[in-house]
């Protein structure tokens, strides 16, 4: 039987106070964030990570028309074949629920992700995540967010935030501040830090690092031509992890910075183990 994921984008401040947007601002953030959400609603049908292209029809968005109280517009992600999708083959066991839990699991995670906001999972989401082929979670933010740029493009020109709820629970909130988050892309000092590898795709070179100093996970990416070594640590990191041993290398790196000084990303130029 089909599933529904029923999402409002809620618009309000400036224009969207008396149920308008400025045409050009406020249709490039509706189009940002279905395009956000039907890529990740693709790889959750698929496992395909893409930017461009036909997308799976197991899973559909469809948009509804704005109604009053401030600017609303209803999202829907219809979910066609719910017992034939990637996201939950892979899940197995840890599928307990809907589909559309899941799903929407990815989604909110995903997009917390690329604006800076925490995402609280819960142990039964840990389990099912963990699950997705190492760097994929790294790989979705990169793709989804030149569309959520797109998705700020309203933000303090027409409306104040962009608060997106399921029913009457705001899931994320866009604003100022997230806004400047996903516009930034400072370059930082190159540095060498001690650091655990989580995640790492080596087709790809899309990973996660947990920096120890900052005490959080930050995604990195690890270009094609740096030294065997370099990627032989990164590896053993991760198989160390994934076995609850002791898995800290040293990597040297670029730091790519939110306009906070937050770091954002990691680009990799060679990693060792530690003596």
């Amino acid at each position: 039987m089909a599933e529904e994921i029923k999402y409002k984008l809620v618009y309000e401040g400036e224009e969207a106070e008396r149920n308008r947007l400025p045409a050009h601002q406020g249709a490039t953030s509706i189009e940002g964030v279905t395009w956000s959400i039907s890529l990740l609603a693709h790889y959750a049908a698929t496992g395909e990570i893409r930017t461009r292209g036909s997308l799976s029809p197991k899973i559909k968005v469809y948009l509804r028309p704005s109604r009053q109280g401030s600017f609303i517009n209803e999202l829907f992600v219809f979910i066609t074949e719910p017992n034939n999708l990637f996201i939950t083959s892979v899940a197995g066991a840890y599928a307990a629920g809907s589909a559309g839990q899941i799903v929407n699991t990815l989604i909110v995670k995903t997009l917390k992700e690329v604006c800076g906001l925490i995402y609280k999972h819960t142990r039964h989401d840990e389990k099912w995540l963990k699950k997705l082929p190492s760097g994929d979670t790294e790989a979705l933010v990169d793709k989804v967010e030149p569309s959520m740029r797109r998705a700020h493009d309203v933000i303090d020109d027409g409306a104040s935030t962009l608060d997106i709820k399921k029913g009457q629970t705001s899931l994320i909130t866009f604003d100022r501040a997230t806004k400047a988050y996903v516009n930034a892309d400072n370059l930082g000092d190159e540095s060498t830090r001690t650091v655990s590898v989580g995640a790492f795709n080596a087709n790809s070179g899309n990973g996660r690092v947990y920096l120890p100093d900052v005490g959080k996970t930050v995604p990195f990416f690890a270009p094609k031509g740096l030294d065997t070594a370099t990627y032989a640590a990164l590896t053993y990191s991760l198989d160390q992890y994934v076995n609850g041993r002791p898995s800290q290398i040293k990597i040297t790196s670029q730091e790519i910075l939110a306009g906070d000084n937050r770091v954002k990303k990691l680009i990799v130029s060679q990693a060792m183990k530690l003596l």
